[in-house]
């Protein structure tokens, strides 16, 4: 009996042992597995390719599909994602209402809130809304296509749409055809068809009638369909145009394109240009108005050319205002030339010719006040760590020179404010040689024609490579209104020798109108140097750095020296801008070091 016992005993600590030598060894595998759920799954390429359609509901191509209680469904090979449907998915020829999209499972269906029009082909763009799940793939430009009637309109029409300055590509355009040829129609009707452009600003209206159209082109910001003057960018052509060209499988202007794909999307056949720009405002009234200096202050208008009959600021003579437009007449700022005290409120009584709610100019008064900006407090001015150091009445004034430019553009003097008195004649400018013989150099100074607080200082003799140019511009040359002056200013300078750049000579020939000539950056953002020309010219474009250049044409129909917009009622294109291509084709000259590159241009070619 005894020995039972034992045995019972050993036999349930023998267990024990076992049970628990168990339990650690399924509680250290748990612990490893919820351990390797975070870690990525091994093995397996990633997945690059886009989505494939598997099937559609009712048929690619379908006819006499139903006009009410519509549903698409698109079927693909693996679950996908709607990206940002509202803006990429485009119904042609729109409704007033927008479609809905939505997911079920590994489909896409579209559903339509308003009745489809009875023999009308549609097509359903998805632009870049398509893409896969797991590593987001899109499935660029999937269009969808079928018809309420009995037959499917075949054919399309072609383009790119470009900004009319820079001449690049525009993306995310409506491109908008109307059978109502009216110049209004971009305004108030929904178009007959449309597509949007892609990256390369291309493209491609397809399942349209033989039949001609208006063409427009506008960003349509707020989705509505419709052009809305002054706030979106518009273009046209300038004539009525027939779509020429049948749709047919494999053609590249019907193909989806991987937008990286450069060659192959500037490879596609684009039948038009569209030149986009931003109108010219019309409505006029006063946008805004503020006073960020005690004797300064300025008025904005919503549109150019403002007419104005009567401008008085109470308690001040007309004598003491200092007044000066911009270029283009919708801004006026202006000065109280004063020496006494000036009020910290301001009240000002303009008449000028505000448009009234039919859309007619009609004199009109108003009341303007302007407070003067607001004091630095004892706070701002210990953070300031200039404020201790430097006089309060120190005129502060910009003086720009730049080596590579001052021979074009001379020496320029920004003020901050108008001057009271200025006195250039103090000026010392001399030249030293390399054998420091130094010398008085003579020079010319003029007041900016457009700009009243801007003087430009041309030497009278050409400058040259090697010399150095000094500059000193004693105290109190300068007085502004507010009775400040300049303290003493030192400026040097030398011509740029690096012996790596290079240059570019333009010989402009049969030069019959204004034009303006531009060397601009390859991506077209920055402007180099420009010329401004009436006749035959040789510009020098020189001081280059190693790099890749563009030249610019512009003509100048009215003279003012800027590139002029179109209008869509007044049937205006946009002043031409034209790239230069050299003989390959190309717009872009690729410049390397030490070389002088001459380059001939005869305008009655371009």
């Amino acid at each position: 009996m005894k020995f039972l016992k034992e045995k019972m005993k050993f036999l349930k600590e023998y267990i024990y042992q076992i049970l628990v030598f168990v339990l650690l060894g399924a509680y250290s595998l748990h612990i490893s597995s919820c351990a390797n759920t975070k870690a990525p799954p091994s093995g397996g390429p990633k997945d690059t390719l886009s989505p494939i359609v598997v099937a559609t509901l009712p048929d690619s191509d379908a006819i006499y599909v139903p006009r009410s209680k519509t549903q698409i469904v698109i079927t693909f090979d693996e679950y996908v994602q709607l990206k940002d449907p509202a803006t990429n998915v485009l119904l042609s020829p729109p409704q007033k209402k927008r479609l809905k999209t939505r997911i079920k499972k590994k489909s896409v269906v579209v559903t339509f809130p308003e009745e489809l029009d009875s023999a009308q082909t549609y097509s359903l763009n998805f632009g870049s809304a398509l893409a896969d799940n797991n590593e987001g793939n899109i499935l660029e430009n999937y269009v969808f296509s079928f018809s309420t009637g009995g037959t499917i309109d075949s054919m399309l029409l072609s383009g790119t749409v470009l900004d009319y300055s820079s001449l690049l590509p525009l993306e995310g355009v409506t491109v908008a055809l109307y059978a109502d040829p009216s110049d209004s129609s971009v305004f108030k009707t929904l178009p007959d068809a449309m597509a949007k452009s892609d990256k390369w600003g291309y493209f491609c209206i397809r399942n349209i009638k033989p039949i001609p159209y208006a063409v427009f082109a506008f960003k349509d910001e707020n989705n509505n369909n419709l052009y809305d003057p002054g706030s979106e960018t518009v273009g046209f052509l300038d004539t009525l145009v027939a779509p020429e060209v049948v749709m047919r499988k494999g053609m590249p202007q019907l193909a989806s394109y991987n937008m990286k794909d450069t060659a192959a999307c500037l490879a596609r056949p684009s039948e038009w240009n569209i030149y986009a720009f931003k109108e010219t405002p019309t409505n006029q009234f006063i946008l805004n108005y503020e006073r960020p200096s005690l004797r300064g202050a300025y008025i904005k208008f919503n549109a150019p050319n403002v007419i104005i009959d009567s401008f008085a600021i109470r308690g001040v003579r007309q004598s003491k205002i200092i007044k000066q437009f911009n270029p283009t007449f919708d801004s006026l700022a202006f000065w109280i030339n004063d020496s006494g005290h000036i009020p910290d409120t301001l009240f000002l009584g303009i008449k000028y010719h505000k448009t009234d709610t039919l859309g007619v100019l009609v004199p009109t008064v108003e009341n303007l006040k302007f407070v003067a900006p607001r004091p630095k407090n004892e706070e701002e001015k210990n953070n300031d760590k200039k404020e201790s150091s430097r006089r309060k009445d120190l005129l502060e004034f910009k003086l720009t020179a730049p080596p590579d430019m001052v021979e074009q553009n001379g020496y320029i003097f920004e003020f901050n404010e108008p001057l009271a008195a200025v006195s250039f004649d103090s000026v010392s400018f001399t030249q030293s040689t390399p054998r420091k013989v130094v010398t008085k150099m003579p020079f010319t100074v003029r007041q900016d024609s457009l700009d009243l607080r801007k003087y430009i200082l041309r030497p009278d003799e050409p400058l040259k490579v090697g010399n150095d140019y000094e500059m000193i511009i004693p105290q109190a040359a300068f007085k502004d209104i507010n009775g400040f002056t300049n303290d003493s200013t030192y400026h040097k300078l030398s011509l740029p020798t690096n012996d790596r750049l290079s240059s570019i000579i333009l010989d402009i020939k049969n030069v019959n109108a204004r034009y303006i000539v531009e060397l601009i950056s390859e991506r077209r953002d920055k402007v180099y140097r420009k010329y401004i020309i009436t006749s035959d010219s040789r510009l020098p474009f020189p001081y280059l750095e190693k790099g890749n250049y563009s030249i610019r044409i512009t003509e100048d129909k009215n003279n003012n020296g800027f590139l002029d917009v179109g209008s869509v009622l007044e049937r205006k294109q946009p002043e031409k801008v034209l790239l230069y291509h050299l003989q390959d084709g190309n717009t872009v000259i690729m410049l390397p070091e030490r070389t002088d590159l001459e380059q001939t241009i005869d305008l009655q070619d371009l």
